[in-house]
């Protein structure tokens, strides 16, 4: 019998119960781009014409 959940809804809510969720509105703060400082390595987080995300270093 099925829960009527697929596997994208489950991988979903495994990791919304071990990690917090963040807007991503509240993180470009209105900007294309911001950099996100991890450690001593520095990545760009850009928001592309078709309104997805991309990570870089």
């Amino acid at each position: 019998m099925s829960s009527g959940k697929s596997a994208h809804d489950s991988a979903k809510s495994n990791a919304s119960s071990c990690a917090r969720t963040l807007d991503s509105q509240s993180i470009l703060a209105g900007k294309k781009q911001v950099m996100i400082q991890h450690g001593d390595m520095q990545y760009r987080l850009c928001v592309t014409k078709e309104n997805k995300l991309i990570l870089t270093k």
